[in-house]
């Protein structure tokens, strides 16, 4: 885990994470210190100007020097703030880049377990939203406390122009206090309301644009704005709740203050006909009161900014401290050779959500060997890709690699040994170049040629008008399903790793082209251990051992003429799949 990172302790972690621009705030807190003590000349000054001139005593020159005098104390404060405003801003900033790069850092890190239980849109949420929230906190929040600094040398400046004024200026106090104190713990639980709703309006748009494509397809539209609309008004209405008590709590307290102001006025006032206060003095006084107004009013928002702040803290300490169920540990061995490539099952099971997927699994191919396995929807064929791969660890037996416990390998030299195709082919919005070589990002020209001309991608490639530079949309949107296949297949065999996996990765593309990807394949294999998934007989009866799969058992195994010799599962699907082909000769 990340050392900064402290669970369940977001005060904490955050001090971590600021400890590098501590000086930063330091600093910014010291000139916020000097630019309120200098602030306090103003109604010092101020006083004295109206005593002059209620004496009689005031001359232009005078009135000269207190006039640069009071426009010296802005320009100085003025300046103060803006160097202020600087250093803890520009810090907030620093602290918000180092803290989303870790939290992208860590979510890279988790295993597929995590992904199945938490939507992308809530991912996507508290490295947006949560995360600005913080930032706000630790920026104009500290900044706003910062300024609370300069309230006890202000109530001091106006005891020493008024002891009795300052005693009815405090009197509300314990009443702004419980006033506060009520719209602190509403706001925390309302922000929590908001903030989760924000990650489910997130999903659902996340969702939406992801299977745009099915939406239209289907004609569901309406449906799904619908829903949108449902999700987005519970955003709304959470809003609205937080907002009526932060729309009341606000003029509330500015209520009280206002009719302190005003009673101190009168009060005030009638001390100055009496003669028991200078006129300077009051003024000088109700300038004083008028500066609490900003430090109080913030005081505020400043609670707002935190308790949005901790619970945005908190729900990133959720996923940051989320632990990767696949990890390198104490069984690691970090002396193993280079990876040859063969494979043995040993016994193994699974299971997944509390249901068991596989059962005493046991199969092996030598290096260089095709092993092929086969199997209706469910059977359990991706599962075992899983566990090749180490997306899970086996609940029962061993997964073995050069027969070494696939537990022991460092998970970085297993998977970089390894090319996979999934079913569901992935491609990145960048062009067919980046994508190509996402494994093997040093690749020549000549290297992506080869690689294409093995699964028969390069006659794409040539059509497009950039060729390798073609720029994809999203998801490699203007390819069709059996480009991006072809694509998949060149990204992993480009790699050159000592295991091909190809998870039914030949489902859409036509049987002509599947035929010549194959060949070429075998081609290359020579020097690998390819795992072939399929359901389809054309695809895997080439391979030198065949497993065939039923509900997460091994039902038979051989090879592509024993199996049909034996009549059984494999047999049946061979004859299917040869009557359905006939069918469509014959349509």
């Amino acid at each position: 885990m990340n050392p900064k990172v402290a669970p369940g302790r977001p005060f904490i972690t955050l001090l971590r994470y600021n400890r590098p621009y501590w000086s930063d705030y330091a600093i910014g807190m010291a000139i916020a210190l000097v630019f309120s003590l200098i602030g306090l000349a103003t109604p010092i000054v101020i006083s004295w100007v109206v005593d002059l001139f209620q004496g009689g005593q005031m001359t232009r020159n005078l009135l000269f020097v207190y006039f640069g005098a009071l426009v010296g104390v802005s320009a100085v404060t003025g300046i103060a703030r803006y160097f202020q405003r600087m250093l803890m801003i520009g810090a907030s900033r620093k602290f918000e880049y180092d803290i989303r790069n870790d939290y992208f850092r860590h979510v890279q890190r988790l295993s597929q377990d995590f992904f199945h239980r938490v939507k992308t849109g809530d991912i996507m949420a508290r490295a947006t939203n949560d995360l600005n929230y913080v930032r706000m906190f630790i920026g104009p929040g500290i900044m706003g406390t910062v300024d609370l600094v300069g309230v006890p040398y202000t109530i001091g400046v106006m005891v020493w122009f008024s002891p009795k004024l300052s005693l009815y200026a405090m009197a509300p106090l314990p009443l702004i206090s419980i006033l506060v104190y009520f719209f602190v713990m509403y706001v925390h639980r309302q922000s929590k309301v908001v903030q989760e709703q924000f990650s489910a309006v997130n999903s659902r748009v996340q969702e939406d644009l992801a299977g745009a494509r099915v939406v239209k397809a289907y004609g569901i539209e309406e449906r799904e704005l619908s829903a949108f609309r449902e999700e987005s008004t519970q955003y709304m209405r959470a809003n609205m709740r937080l907002a009526v008590v932060q729309a009341l709590a606000f003029p509330l307290i500015g209520l009280v203050v206002g009719l302190t102001i005003l009673f101190i006025l009168w009060q005030g006032g009638q001390m100055v006909i009496a003669k028991e206060l200078s006129l300077g003095r009051f003024t000088g006084f109700v300038v004083s009161i008028s500066m609490l107004m900003w430090p109080l009013a913030s005081f505020g928002w400043v609670l707002t900014l935190y308790q949005r702040g901790a619970v945005g803290m908190n729900r990133i300490l959720e996923i940051m401290t989320a632990e990767p169920s696949i990890v390198d540990g104490e069984r690691t061995r970090h002396d193993v050779a280079a990876v040859r490539g063969a494979i043995r099952f040993d016994g193994v099971s699974f299971s997944y959500g509390g249901e068991r997927v596989l059962e005493d699994i046991s199969f092996e191919a030598k290096a260089g060997e095709t092993l092929a396995i086969v199997g209706a929807t469910g059977s359990g064929k991706s599962s075992i890709v899983s566990l090749l791969t180490r997306e899970y660890d086996p609940t029962g037996g061993g997964v073995l690699v050069d027969g070494i416990d696939t537990r022991e390998y460092p998970l970085a030299q297993l998977r970089a040994a390894m090319g996979y195709v999934p079913q569901d082919t992935f491609l990145f919005s960048e062009t067919i170049r980046v994508n190509l070589s996402l494994g093997r990002p040093d690749a020549t020209e000549a290297q992506l040629d080869a690689a294409s001309e093995v699964a028969q991608f390069a006659e794409t490639v040539r059509q497009l008008p950039d060729g390798y530079d073609t720029l994809l949309g999203e998801r490699g949107v203007n390819l069709s399903g059996g480009q991006k296949q072809r694509l998949a297949i060149a990204r992993a065999v480009l790699r050159d790793p000592a295991i091909l996996i190809l998870d039914d990765a030949l489902s859409s593309v036509d049987t002509h082209t599947e035929e010549s990807i194959l060949q070429r394949l075998k081609e290359v294999a020579s020097s690998r251990t390819t795992v072939l998934i399929s359901h389809r007989v054309s695809t895997v009866c080439h391979a030198d051992a065949i497993v065939v799969l039923r509900e997460g058992r091994i039902v038979e195994r051989g090879t592509h003429e024993e199996l049909l010799a034996l009549g059984g599962v494999y047999g049946d699907l061979h004859q299917r799949q040869l009557l359905e082909e006939q069918l469509e000769e014959t349509a």
